[in-house]
């Protein structure tokens, strides 16, 4: 189906780097009925104009001043599929493209305030002026009506169905297959000796949930997945076929679409008319009570585990410095500052965006995260907390082109979270850092 991208420009506006700007914003615009600003180039009355409901399908150029920041034609390389709701401010690209007819040109001008604090709910960011103009170039390709999306949703969906029913039909025509009463298809099953599960028991459950093409959806064979049975929110047929299979159990079964998603589908990630192969195997089944009873158990000896992590951090510590001869003072914090090459004499200060490459190490040197396998540098704000302490001091101490080794306690790294098994809660961080550039 088509995306409703209505909200596109906003999630533009946050690289924006402004210019002063003209006072007089909106010279040579002519003010619309509905309050819209806007300067037409060709107009072509006799053409068809977009309603709410309709898709717009537009060109389009979003400048500020002399500077283009998004351009769909070169960016998107095809045109753009606006969905035409109800303006979310006066004059905004709702507005306009009301006013348009199918082939015309125009530009439209507007406040950012008004994109920033109407549209998105959101303070200015700390870059963009208040009364800043936009200005957007808009070209109307075509229309597609409320009434031809409707029927090319309808035709969507009985192909899907089509699909769906060719695909289940293999299943129900296998007479070594058994069908509940409700449609669920069973494969395989293998019962299990314990108990069946009643409405609110977690059950650990090893699962691959696939699409009836193949598709993997969900691997959770390697560790028990916990599931509350009756909570149906996989719907109907996932549950049904939790409740036949006992502690240390096992099946297969074929869940049809209308025991799933149905024509609905799930938050455009799982498709409407979407069957699935589920292949289970139950762990365990425990009462509410036995459950909460584990976890207070399980959290109590992480609890344990994380604080002789911290009682031992500073030894561990010191012994890695010993080990590689690290001579180096630690700071007040006890971040270690290795310096492995000068910058170009360009420091940071607090509000200046950042770029930085680097590698994530544990105490053991093993590599837990590289920014390299990325296609682009690792960027953000110096100064606003949205990176670990120990980074932002560490940076504080270099210059752009420069690289260090970081030694970084937990309590300057990510503290008592738990990023993964090789770097639980508590760790020392050691980063090999990169600093690639900055912008005032």
């Amino acid at each position: 189906m088509r995306k409703n991208v209505t909200l596109f420009i906003g999630g533009l506006l946050c690289c924006i780097c402004l210019s002063s700007c003209d006072k007089n914003v909106y010279r040579g615009f002519d003010k619309m009925d509905n309050g819209a600003y806007m300067k037409f180039y060709t107009l072509n009355t006799q053409n068809a104009q977009p309603e709410i409901g309709d898709v717009a399908v537009i060109d389009v150029i979003q400048s500020i001043g002399d500077s283009v920041i998004f351009n769909s034609v070169t960016d998107y390389n095809h045109p753009m599929e606006v969905k035409i709701t109800e303006p979310s401010f006066i004059g905004d690209l709702m507005s306009a493209l009301i006013n348009m007819h199918v082939d015309d040109s125009a530009s439209l001008a507007f406040l950012v305030d008004s994109m920033f604090i109407k549209a998105l709910g959101e303070d200015l960011p700390d870059n963009i002026n208040a009364g800043t103009p936009m200005y957007v170039d808009i070209k109307l390709r075509s229309i597609l009506t409320k009434e031809q999306i409707a029927e090319e949703e309808k035709n969507w969906l009985g192909e899907l169905k089509a699909v769906e029913q060719s695909l289940l039909e293999q299943y129900y025509n296998d007479k070594n297959n058994m069908v509940t009463e409700d449609g669920l298809i069973i494969l395989y099953l293998k019962k299990g000796r314990g108990r069946t599960a009643s409405v609110g028991d977690i059950m650990k459950i090893n699962f691959i949930l696939q699409t009836l093409e193949g598709d993997t959806l969900l691997y959770l064979f390697d560790d028990p997945y916990d599931v509350v049975f009756g909570d149906k929110a996989l719907g109907e047929g996932f549950d049904e076929g939790l409740g036949m299979v006992a502690k240390g159990g096992e099946a297969n079964f074929v869940i049809p679409s209308s025991l799933a998603f149905d024509s609905i589908g799930l938050d455009n990630v799982i498709l409407p008319y979407t069957g699935f192969l589920f292949n289970l195997r139950v762990v365990d089944i425990l009462s509410r009570e036995e459950y909460d009873n584990e976890q207070k158990i399980l959290q109590e000896k992480e609890d344990a585990l994380n604080q002789q992590r911290l009682l031992e951090e500073p030894a561990k510590i010191s012994k890695y410095v010993s080990d590689n001869q690290i001579t180096v003072r630690p700071s007040l914090s006890g971040i270690y500052f290795i310096e492995q090459e000068k910058g170009n004499g360009i420091t940071v200060e607090d509000g200046d965006t950042v770029s930085i490459q680097y590698n994530l190490y544990n105490l053991d040197e093993v590599l837990v995260e590289t920014s390299y396998d990325s296609e682009d540098p690792l960027v953000f704000v110096y100064g606003q907390g949205e990176m670990v302490p120990g980074i932002e001091e560490a940076l504080g101490m270099m210059s752009v082109g420069g690289k260090a080794r970081v030694i970084i306690p937990s309590v300057m790294g990510f503290g008592a979270v738990a990023i993964d098994e090789k770097l639980p809660a508590n760790s020392t961080l050691i980063f090999d850092l990169e600093f690639l550039d900055l912008k005032k």
